[in-house]
């Protein structure tokens, strides 16, 4: 979908030209990776990625 002239991803906000929900799903991989590529936490590494990400954007915008 374009809106403006730039690339939207319906029901995803844009930052800095790149999707919050695609910078929560990067630091999930991260997170998982670090942990050894073990499986089974898929969720709790989502929920501590989004928390990570929300806590930085917070820091950026206030």
């Amino acid at each position: 979908m374009t809106t403006n002239g730039r690339n939207r991803k319906k029901g995803s906000a844009l930052l800095f030209g790149e999707s919050i929900t695609e910078r929560i799903r990067r630091r999930a991989q991260e997170i998982y990776e670090k942990r050894g590529r073990i499986q089974g936490n898929d969720w709790a590494d989502w929920f501590e990625a989004e928390r990570q990400i929300k806590a930085e954007l917070d820091r950026k915008i206030f």
